[in-house]
């Protein structure tokens, strides 16, 4: 059994622990706040765009542009995933990353990592990594985007890539967070419940399909960003407040164990003290 000294040089260790957890978890809490007003703010923007987007393709022939082509499942693809830089935030990204591993199983797959987590864990595993974007900022910019984007339209529109994919935790709730994939490239010719009467476009829409389309799919990588931050700092915030409930049970447990030390040594003391007071008047 460890000593009473022992014992209590834990108990401080863990208090300690648990101050540096707590003080973790308020700022979770504050960054969390932030994210999901940012994100909340965001969606209805985002989901407009995407109405428009579907209103824009209906009624062009799939072959009329190359966004538009459809996917050859035997031929190359490319998946973007998105994660944290930082860990502590439960299987946040570790979801993310077997779904896109499901989702490049028995397919050439290469991939665009954002993130630092997702990033190396593709290096271990041995795949294709063509370009990574790490320390993206708490609030995205489109500046921050234009690359990302810019990558997977040339390489889609070069013919490199014939199916491009987006990987993301989708922010539910404080308490759920989603992995969801979502296919970016060639757009399917499905009609959005946005009505094809509430938009005019000027010039035909052929026309601004080059154009457009690069706008809105930066569009959707910014929101599928913000709403992985957003999941990022609620996870772990509940991650922090579970450490910190378990810090405490672990306080709780090494005290009574403390105590128990010590009354066995005091009890064992005064049994010494018994023994030789007894062996004296003997």
């Amino acid at each position: 059994m460890a000593s009473a000294k022992e014992v209590r040089r834990r108990i401080k260790s863990v208090v300690s622990t648990k101050q540096i957890i707590k003080a973790m978890e308020l700022i979770s809490v504050i960054k969390m706040q932030k994210a999901i007003a940012i994100n909340a703010a965001s969606r209805n923007y985002s989901e407009a765009a995407e109405a428009i987007l579907w209103n824009l393709v209906t009624d062009i022939n799939e072959a009329d542009h190359p966004f538009l082509l459809p996917d050859n499942e035997a031929t190359k693809q490319l998946v973007v995933i998105i994660t944290s830089d930082r860990g502590l935030c439960g299987g946040l990204n570790s979801k993310a990353i077997r779904m896109v591993l499901d989702l490049s199983k028995d397919r050439d797959t290469d991939f665009l990592t954002i993130g630092r987590k997702g990033r190396d864990l593709l290096r271990v595993l041995g795949k294709n990594i063509i370009a990574d974007f790490t320390k993206i900022e708490e609030k995205p910019e489109i500046k921050d985007i234009l690359p990302i984007s810019k990558i997977i339209t040339d390489d889609f529109v070069s013919g490199k890539y014939k199916g491009i994919k987006l990987v993301y935790t989708h922010f539910v709730s404080t308490l759920a967070q989603e992995p969801t994939a979502t296919k970016l490239l060639p757009l399917e010719n499905k009609q959005k419940s946005l009505s094809q009467e509430r938009i005019v476009f000027e010039p035909e829409k052929h026309a601004l399909l080059d154009d457009l389309i690069p706008r809105l799919m930066e569009i959707k990588i910014w929101q599928s960003m913000l709403e992985s931050i957003a999941s990022e700092h609620s996870a772990r915030m509940m991650a922090m407040k579970n450490a910190s409930e378990n810090a405490v049970e672990l306080i709780d447990d090494l005290t009574l164990a403390y105590n128990q030390t010590r009354q066995a040594t005091i009890t064992r003391e005064i049994a010494e003290i018994s023994a030789g007071k007894m062996t004296l008047e003997g």
